[in-house]
């Protein structure tokens, strides 16, 4: 009659799960007592309450429903330990039995919650991948996972803001907003809810109920538009927000679903801090891209369009005195067919990934270091006493930028006409040396100050800079690892 009436009433199933205990208690000790005591073919009994206890609530219960039921055993054996018949040695066996049943029992207790797992692995990791929205596949996993045939999940950015998710009712899927779905404060993290009959349920602590009015805890006017009438709310919590997951017209809805709503709040949040964690990745990787890009533009396009203005300025000096020009325009040219050149091999090389020999990538610094000479109309030299290494081509494009700007900054800023390139290996470092002979740099407080697009590109490359500055030279020593880059 019990199992009737609670089969499909999870209220009525916590309000009696108590007395019903109870009443399994004084049952064992009264068919005990009543079929001969100690010797009664019902001492197997004692395993209903106790399991009941460890499913139901925990180890704690079961060990004080397991140390009731053992006093109440011996009592009732001492009742009739003077009637004739009386098997001490037996009786003292059977007490012992029950101690060892409890220990095991209490054993389940403690661990059956601890390693029960409410959903398949198999879903979990095919909720992790997909093309779906991040919110609308953490919700139909937790649908899936809980047998509900309509869901939302909501959440907000900043705490007291308006809740926006996605819900899922009649198998479709929309999205949706709700100014707030609990109003008790602080909140139950996990609530079953009856809307039309008012009613909600919570756990406190392992086995423990607290009953109480939907209306006091929950804004019932979003469930009344969403269509739930009966279900679980579950709190989410990931890195960076809040929210909850509400459930509804679930199969089978019972007092175990409070265990269910758990769990799935714990793998809902999970999902969804994948997801930003993913997102801040790829943000993160085109943040550093962009500024890749912007330094190499930089350090390559705009250098070499100012050191053509440089050159057309010279270029129309000559002009205006009524000198040939013919041969410096023939020469700009060539600059700018080698530049675009230039670029094109840029381009090659960022589509490529490969290692090359050091002594590749000086011949190539030599050859930009001549181009750079006639574009600036300056002496520029690379010297190199590096041995044997292997760099990737990104530390191979550095060098280049780094050799463009340090030149370009010589001559538009100090007025240099000579800038003397030295490479050199120590261990697994590279060690690359610019010095010219323009006016410095040295501001009133005394100490130099970095080039900022030389700083951010060593700083990128995980390497060094040192400069030393004073009129008539500049030195800027820059250490960068053998193995490049940082990704």
């Amino acid at each position: 009659g019990l199992a009737a009436l609670i089969w499909r009433n999870w209220w009525l199933d916590a309000r009696l799960a108590a007395p019903a205990h109870l009443i399994d208690m004084a049952v064992f000790t009264a068919i005990v007592f009543s079929t001969n005591g100690y010797t009664s073919p019902f001492f197997l009994f004692f395993v209903l309450p106790l399991l009941a206890a460890a499913i139901r609530w925990g180890w704690r219960q079961t060990a004080v429903t397991a140390a009731v039921l053992i006093v109440l055993y011996l009592s009732a054996g001492l009742l009739v330990a003077g009637s004739h018949g009386f098997e001490a040695e037996r009786f003292i066996a059977r007490s012992g039995h029950l101690v060892i049943l409890s220990t095991l029992l209490i054993w389940f207790g403690i661990h059956q919650r601890s390693t029960r797992l409410f959903f398949r692995t198999e879903e979990f990791e095919s909720a992790l991948t997909g093309g779906e929205e991040p919110l609308a596949r953490a919700l139909a996993f937790a649908m899936r996972a809980a047998g509900a045939q309509g869901g939302a999940l909501l959440r907000a950015s900043e705490a007291g803001q308006p809740l926006a998710g996605v819900l899922v009712s009649g198998g479709k899927s929309e999205l949706c907003e709700a100014d707030r779905l609990v109003i008790a404060d602080p909140p139950d993290p996990l609530l079953l809810f009856a809307r039309s009959r008012d009613r909600c349920l919570s756990s406190v602590a392992e086995g423990r109920y607290r009953f109480g009015a939907a209306s006091a805890k929950i804004d019932l006017e979003p469930l009344r538009r969403f269509g739930a009438d009966e279900g679980l709310l579950a709190e989410v919590h990931t890195g960076t927000q809040s929210g909850w997951l509400l459930l509804w017209d679930i199969a089978d809805l019972s007092t175990d679903f409070l265990d269910v709503g758990r769990e799935l709040g714990r793998a809902v949040g999970t999902l969804l801090d994948r997801d930003a964690l993913f997102a801040a990745i790829e943000a993160g990787a085109a943040a550093r891209t962009r500024l890749s890009l912007a330094r190499d533009v930089h350090d390559s396009v705009v250098q070499f369009l100012a050191g053509a203005s440089f050159r057309i300025e010279a270029i129309m000096r000559e002009a205006r005195a009524g000198h040939g020009v013919d041969a410096d325009l023939q020469e700009l040219k060539g600059l700018l067919i080698e530049e675009q050149a230039e670029i094109r091999g840029f381009i090659a090389a960022l589509r490529r990934d490969r290692e090359l020999q050091l002594a590749e990538a000086v011949e190539e610094l030599r050859a930009l270091a001549e181009r750079l000479s006639r574009q600036w109309s300056i002496e520029c030299r690379v010297e190199s006493t590096a041995d044997y290494a292997s760099i990737p081509i990104r530390l191979q494009l550095d060098l280049q930028q780094l050799l463009r700007e340090a030149v370009a900054n010589a001559v538009r800023h100090g007025g240099a006409d000579r800038v003397d390139v030295g490479l050199a290996v120590d261990r697994d470092q590279l060690r690359f040396e610019v010095k010219d002979n323009g006016s410095g740099f040295t501001p009133a407080n005394g100490k130099p100050v970095e080039p900022r697009s030389l700083s951010e590109r060593i700083e990128r490359a995980r390497g060094s800079l040192s400069l030393f500055s004073k009129p008539g030279c500049t030195n800027i020593v820059m250490t960068l690892p053998l193995s490049g880059a940082a990704a």
